[in-house]
């Protein structure tokens, strides 16, 4: 198991200290994974994990938050501070975990790992954050058979509208069944 260098701000590439692959001079490529805390999430991490690795690329991985996205405008005149830094707080710690996870499955080369945390949609936040990316990961939730045909909105929208490659990474099957 490999630990996490804590030194670097949340924002900076860390490397997480497998010495094969030293950091590259210039533009280093970056995979960007979305993630939420959702079984779906944790498998596009690991899959990421895996082609920034194979790429000798930078992981960026990003959550997202924002209040306002469940108040469907009911939210308006309300004092949403407290809720806005509980859930900065629940992203931190989301990404903190991520690039743990990632530090205790990824064997062999170097992966530089950069954790992002912004206010704003999943998919507009995923799209901005990958704007200069190799390639843009994201998990597809699935409940039922009709839903597994689909994917969720966050998914969708970044599939129609990124500008670069983007691969989903289905959930697993007995995941489907299970509530969310």
């Amino acid at each position: 198991m490999t630990n996490l260098q804590s030194s670097a701000p949340a924002d900076q590439p860390r490397d997480l200290g497998h010495p094969a692959i030293a950091p590259t001079q210039g533009a280093q490529p970056i995979v960007v994974v979305g993630i939420d805390g959702s079984a779906a999430s944790d498998q596009a991490l690991l899959f990421a994990a895996h082609e920034a690795q194979l790429r000798h690329a930078v992981l960026r991985i990003v959550a997202s938050h924002d209040v306002r996205a469940g108040g469907y405008g009911y939210s308006a005149g309300l004092n949403l501070a407290p809720y806005e830094d509980g859930l900065q707080q629940a992203c931190e710690s989301l990404v903190k975990d991520a690039a743990d996870t990632v530090a205790s499955n990824t064997t062999g080369a170097s992966v530089l790992v950069e954790t992002t945390v912004v206010r704003g949609r999943a998919s507009q936040v995923l799209l901005e954050a990958a704007k200069d990316a190799a390639l843009l990961v994201v998990g597809a939730r699935g409940a039922g058979a009709f839903t597994r045909l689909m994917m969720g909105s966050t998914c969708t929208e970044v599939v129609h509208h990124a500008r670069v490659p983007v691969t989903v990474v289905p959930g697993r099957a007995d995941e489907a069944t299970q509530p969310s």
